[in-house]
């Protein structure tokens, strides 16, 4: 099963890849001011293939992603709590972070707490 195509957005200073089966790769750093604006839309789409195609778990790999601002990571917990929000929450949002990324270590380990349902962190 592969991903339909989804448009992915070009954002200055992080590349973001679409890997089979069900895999999304972000690697540099989000600085912007408000990620959002582009990144929301696209994870919305990714949230609803993962949904309509019954996908059993999404991995997003953020290990090369060096750092990101409050807002993006604000982005991280709201496509969590959209899942949390599907009756019988219908997949796992499994993040692959880095042990050399402190701020990686310290955010997922905190949303993965709060979501445990929903959310699984990998270290590599």
């Amino acid at each position: 099963m592969h991903m339909i195509a989804i448009e992915v957005p070009k954002i200055e200073g992080v590349g973001i890849e679409l890997l089979p089966p069900h895999t999304l790769k972000l690697r540099g750093t989000i600085t912007k001011k408000e990620p959002g604006q582009e990144l929301t839309g696209f994870f919305r789409s990714l949230h609803r293939d993962v949904l309509a195609r019954g996908i059993p778990e999404f991995r997003v790999d953020v290990s090369e992603l060096t750092f990101v601002n409050s807002s993006s990571i604000r982005l991280f917990i709201d496509w969590a709590v959209w899942i949390k929000n599907e009756p019988k929450h219908p997949y796992v949002l499994r993040f692959q972070i880095s042990r050399k990324v402190t701020w990686q270590q310290t955010a997922f380990s905190a949303l993965a707490s709060l979501m445990k349902e929903v959310v699984s962190v990998e270290s590599s």
